[in-house]
């Protein structure tokens, strides 16, 4: 019995591996595609959505959650947007070339592998709709 649930607990994390392999791939695929200047840190970087999750929840909700949008309507929503344009965004927020003055704060205070994850993170939320 202890064999046959182990057997099944390696065969799951590496299909789970392989998924994230995959996903991976087509996250740098994407950012390939955009002809930016994106960081090889972002590229090498396996995004975690838990980390994403967590940045989002600490530092991007104050502007870009559900309460702060019904006020400030000018504040986009970032649920549902492609992983490979905010990590964009981001990286022309944090050099300057996308000019705003609280963005280009916020981003600085982001590492490579932050903005991979918070893009990840945001790209697999629900769309909110527009009001």
């Amino acid at each position: 019995m202890k064999l046959k649930l182990s057997a099944c607990l390696l065969a799951s994390l590496l299909l789970s591996s392989a998924a994230q392999a995959m996903e991976h791939d087509q996250f740098n695929q994407a950012l390939d595609k955009l002809n930016a200047d994106i960081p090889v840190g972002i590229l090498s970087h396996q995004a975690d959505v838990g980390k994403g999750q967590k940045l989002a929840q600490n530092r991007c909700i104050a502007c870009h959650g559900e309460g702060m949008l019904k006020v400030m309507k000018l504040y986009p929503s970032l649920n549902g947007q492609k992983a490979a344009y905010l990590v964009k965004q981001l990286v022309e927020f944090k050099a300057g070339k996308r000019v705003n003055s609280i963005m280009h704060a916020q981003a600085m205070g982001l590492t490579e592998a932050d903005i991979k994850d918070v893009a990840l993170y945001y790209s697999q939320q629900p769309l909110k709709p527009l009001n």
